[in-house]
């Protein structure tokens, strides 16, 4: 069971999270509530919750002040902010501040707070995880013939203070050579391999991944290939005897795309790398190991796979916090208040554009982009019919979230746009619509999965059966039980785009039967479920 703490000035907003949601089924206490900031700091100090659930506009000390004390004392315990459209500035500095979700005041349902508390549930199993998997790594390299040489690499990028002769015992072409190149290797898609295949397989990989590219290096110059931990690899090699800095540039050049190049082919892995200067004596290692993992930060903007040069690198301003520039968000909310789909689109990737010309750090571009996402949000949240692009969002912002990649965050708000000019087509024909006839296609949309007979939504409707069927043919242009089939049918084909298996599919769009589903689906498609994915 995990302890829940929720700050909120409003006695009803308290009541309702611990009572109303009934979250404590799942495994959520909320056991412990204040009224503003200072009296939560006071609980905080005698008995810590497992989790923080904080509204922002308290008086006294308000959610973000909370949140910041809070990462001071406990900075490991997750925070969820509550805001509305209008408090944006605080969820910015909230999520800046190191909050794991934010949640919308109006949209407030158990389902929204549930999945929010189960993210931080996530982490905090992965926090104790991490250190049963550090005992496990430590004993793991404790054993590792390799050990000695790592702890060697390790002390040097630290500065550690080194006797000369286990140096030249155990890495001699560090002491006796001159031009000793730096380079740093990182995983790429690392919390995802981590996920996927669990921290201690990713390690187990580790001897393979060494014994692979140690073997490239010898072909190269003479050097050393360490793994650092979190998927960060340091190769040291000396070019000895050699003084054109040409052939150091070509060669080490050539070396990391054969690492990449061997990594991939024998792993399906791959990586980002960073080519530090060249430093004459180990003792330059540690200034050159903190700029090369400094640099390491542009692959957020450079992307997977990528290859930065230091020498080559603009200077970078660590830490860089940019935010959305109000002339740029002027322009896009008015391009969508137009239906100009084209300005729209050109002023979002003109922010993208200024992201990477003023290389923003990843918090700065995650939170613009949330921003973005929002005005999309603010733009359809009257509009009937918008709650599947509402859904829409809410999963985009986990990903966005959850990106390490701003080109793969540039893809999500460019698809969130475009899903909002296709619904405002949408929207326009509604608004001739009976109002009888929205609710029940908002009704079948919110229900796709239950029995959808013209009776039952009748009755939900407190209207007659043949009143219904009547306006809802004369606005909707088929009858009802046409646009329930063929809306099951597009929500088919989005779920099998997703990869979900046949069998669930035809069970999420409330079509039990397979056979009555495959009969279903290809009457309106022309193929087979399997034949459209093979199509796909």
């Amino acid at each position: 069971m995990y302890h829940v703490m929720i700050v909120d000035d409003e006695l009803y907003a308290r009541t309702r999270l611990k009572v109303d949601l009934c979250l404590e089924r799942d495994g959520f206490l909320v056991d412990q509530e204040a009224a503003n900031g200072q009296e939560a700091l006071e609980k905080i100090r005698y008995i810590c919750p497992d989790i923080l659930l904080t509204d922002m506009r308290m008086p006294g000390m308000n959610g973000v002040d909370l949140i910041a004390q809070v990462k001071k004392m406990y900075p490991d315990l997750p925070v969820i902010a509550l805001s509305g459209y209008e408090d944006f500035a605080y969820v910015r500095s909230s999520l800046k501040l190191g909050a794991i979700d934010y949640l919308l005041k109006h949209d407030l349902n158990r389902e929204v707070v549930l999945e929010a508390l189960q993210k931080c549930a996530e982490q905090i199993r992965q926090s104790q995880q991490k250190e049963k998997d550090t005992q496990i790594l430590q004993t793991y390299w404790q054993n590792s013939e390799k050990e000695s040489q790592r702890q060697l690499v390790l002390s040097l990028l630290n500065g550690d203070a080194i006797d000369p002769a286990v140096l030249s015992e155990q890495l001699p072409f560090l002491i006796h050579g001159r031009n000793i190149q730096l380079i740093l290797m990182q995983l790429d898609n690392i919390h995802k391999l981590e996920q996927e295949g669990g921290k201690i397989e990713l390690v187990m990989l580790s001897p393979s991944i060494l014994s692979i590219l140690q073997e490239v290096i010898r072909q190269y110059a003479q050097g050393i290939i360490a793994e650092i931990g979190g998927g960060e690899f340091v190769t040291l090699i000396s070019f000895e005897g050699r003084n054109s800095q040409q052939y150091f540039w070509n060669i080490s050049r050539q070396l990391v795309q054969s690492l990449r190049h061997n990594l991939e082919k024998y792993t399906n892995l791959t990586a980002s790398f960073v080519l530090g200067k060249l430093v004459q004596q180990p003792s330059g290692l540690p200034s050159c190991y903190r700029q090369t993992r400094q640099e390491m930060s542009l692959r957020y903007l450079t992307g997977h796979g990528s290859l930065i040069d230091v020498s080559e690198s603009r200077t970078m301003n660590p830490g860089k916090f940019v935010t959305l520039d109000t002339v740029a968000e002027k322009q896009i909310a008015n391009a969508v208040e137009r239906r100009d789909h084209e300005h729209c689109m050109a002023a979002v990737q003109a922010v993208f554009d200024g992201l990477l010309h003023r290389e923003a750090d990843r918090t700065s571009c995650q939170i613009i982009c949330l921003e973005l996402l929002n005005l999309v949000i603010r733009n359809i949240k009257a509009i009937p019919l918008s709650n599947e692009l509402q859904e829409f969002c809410t999963l985009m912002r986990v990903e966005i979230l959850n990106s390490d990649n701003i080109q793969e965050n540039r893809r999500l708000i460019v698809s969130a746009y475009n899903r909002l000019f296709d619904f405002f087509k949408t929207a326009d024909r509604f608004s001739h619509y009976n109002s009888n006839t929205i609710k029940a296609l908002e009704y079948v949309h919110a229900h796709c999965q239950d029995d959808l007979g013209l009776d039952a939504v009748a009755g939900k409707l407190n209207v007659s059966k043949s009143y219904l069927s009547r306006i809802f043919s004369h606005d909707c242009g088929k009858s009802f039980t046409e646009y329930v089939a063929c809306y099951r049918v597009e929500q088919a084909k989005v779920l099998l785009a997703q990869g979900v298996t046949i069998k669930e599919v035809a069970e999420r769009v409330g079509i039990g039967n397979q056979s009555y589903f495959f009969r279903v689906f290809k009457s309106y498609t022309g193929t087979t479920p399997h034949g459209w994915e093979k199509k796909k």
